[in-house]
């Protein structure tokens, strides 16, 4: 059997086991509470809940729905990796989630950065690197509040594949760099992801990878071509759809909005009272710089 049928094998029981995970289960019971305080962490967090021992935390301003959500797709994510899960919290790795009026540098990690306005404007979640264990998800993107600027994609898949990758598989396997840095230099050789966000570097292909596998990237645009699906990557870019089923397996995530699933930790979230995101007025110059900068990668 060759490679691209033994990925659609894959894709096939993924979707058998999608199926039995939609009839109904609920996940486990998580309550959010303070901080622990061996977290050391400052007391602009007010917030905490533990995705199986995984810390995800938030401003005392940031709806309790937001760090549930955080926490059942972290799960998720992590539901064949036990093992990266206990590296990532060994490495000290968190994932916070951003207030929807809460900005980059309002978050104290961030606090620091050079050319605030910028990174105000680019970013509804980091996902950290090898060297700062901290990732982030913005509030209106993982509850889909009208206004979400990235309403047709989750960051936090995004970002935690970052984390994941950065935190927690290089530390599980010393060759898995090595070998994602092979197939980005084989797939730019080839030609794949010309242009678009895939090919800024290893990094960001792997977590565009990701939210492919999850059927979570956007339709096609200046950051994205028209791979958004499992079976679309597959059917692309094959070493890295493998890359993706050596890290998660079959996990059955496959993306859908909250208001798909009121159910289980969401079964008292009325998203007709979600408030409207709506980016600083400060910040719309910055904004269209960005959206250029990014339409010009390809010339």
């Amino acid at each position: 059997m060759d490679s691209t049928r033994a990925l659609r094998s894959v894709y096939c029981i993924g979707l058998f086991l999608l199926l039995a995970w939609a009839a109904g289960c609920a996940g486990p019971s998580r309550t959010v509470g303070l901080p622990p305080a061996e977290m050391g962490l400052d007391p602009f967090y007010e917030k905490y809940v533990s995705a199986s021992g995984y810390p995800i935390v938030a401003s005392g301003d940031v709806d309790d729905h937001a760090l549930l959500e955080a926490a059942y797709l972290v799960d998720l994510m992590l539901a064949r990796r036990p093992d990266v899960r206990t590296a990532m919290i060994e490495s000290g790795s968190r994932l916070i989630v951003m207030g929807y009026q809460e900005l980059t540098t309002d978050i104290p990690e961030y606090a620091h950065f050079d050319n605030p306005d910028y990174w105000d404007r680019r970013a509804r979640g980091l996902g950290g690197s090898k060297t700062d264990p901290v990732c982030s998800c913005a509030e209106e993107n993982v509850l889909a509040y009208p206004g979400d600027p990235y309403s047709t994609e989750n960051i936090l898949i995004h970002e935690f594949a970052h984390n994941l990758h950065l935190r927690g598989m290089v530390r599980v396997d010393e060759t898995f760099d090595a070998r994602l840095k092979e197939a980005f230099e084989l797939a730019k050789a080839e030609g794949l992801w010309k242009g678009k966000y895939a090919s800024t570097d290893k990094n960001e292909y792997f977590a565009e990878g990701v939210q492919s596998w999850f059927d979570n990237n956007r339709e096609p645009d200046h950051d994205h071509n028209h791979v958004n699906t499992r079976a679309e990557l597959i059917d692309y870019d094959p070493r890295l759809a493998a890359l993706c089923v050596e890290v998660f397996g079959d996990t059955v995530l496959v993306y859908t909005k909250p208001t798909t699933r009121l159910r289980g930790h969401l079964a008292d979230y009325d998203p007709t009272a979600a408030p409207t995101f709506h980016w600083p007025e400060r910040l719309e110059e910055v904004g269209k710089q960005i959206v250029e900068k990014a339409r010009s990668r390809g010339n």
